[in-house]
């Protein structure tokens, strides 16, 4: 299994270009982050980003491994595991062993298309409440720890969902979808 990362700050439109994926029939896994922090919020938990960001990254972790094997046939993921240890990184937390030593290339493709902070789509939400400046702030952390793992960064281009979806598939080699 080899799966492609589509990562970046939130608020980016990584989730609205894996649901477009998605919809074009090709098999996505989604992202665990936002899973988690619903469900803690639900709870009344602390396994945020923002509130308890250790809690957070070891639930996250856990979520991404059920995926990994739920999803075994996924080609795109939306975020993954790196994303965890930039998190940890942002907030100059200790990254634990087990995210260290992950087998990230047995799992991961080594191109991540990674999409940089775009304000004009930016929008806070309840799993979202960080500002614009804050994950403009997150953004180079990510692509630092992405291309301190071996990855090489391929940026999303500013446009259109659809042109995005277009520019992601052709550099997989997969048929876009007729329009």
């Amino acid at each position: 299994m080899s799966i492609s990362i589509i990562s970046g700050a939130a608020g980016t439109g990584k989730t609205t270009l894996i649901n477009t994926i998605e919809r074009s029939s090709v098999l996505t896994m989604p992202e665990a982050s936002r899973q988690v922090i619903i469900d803690e919020q639900k709870y009344g938990r602390e396994g945020m980003p923002w509130k308890n960001v250790e809690r957070f990254s070891e639930l996250v972790f856990q979520r991404t491994l059920d995926h990994l094997r739920e999803y075994s046939e996924a080609i795109f993921c939306d975020r993954s595991i790196i994303d965890t240890i930039a998190y940890l990184r942002f907030q100059e937390k200790p990254v634990p062993d087990y995210l260290t030593l992950f087998p990230f290339h047995r799992y991961y493709k080594k191109e991540v298309f990674f999409a940089l902070p775009w304000e004009e789509i930016y929008t806070k939400d309840p799993q979202r409440p960080e500002s614009f400046s804050y994950q403009q702030q997150l953004s180079p952390v990510l692509e630092k720890t992405y291309l301190d793992y071996g990855f090489e960064i391929v940026y999303l281009p500013f446009t259109s969902v659809q042109s995005r979806l277009d520019f992601v598939l052709n550099k997989v080699c997969l048929p876009t979808k007729i329009k």
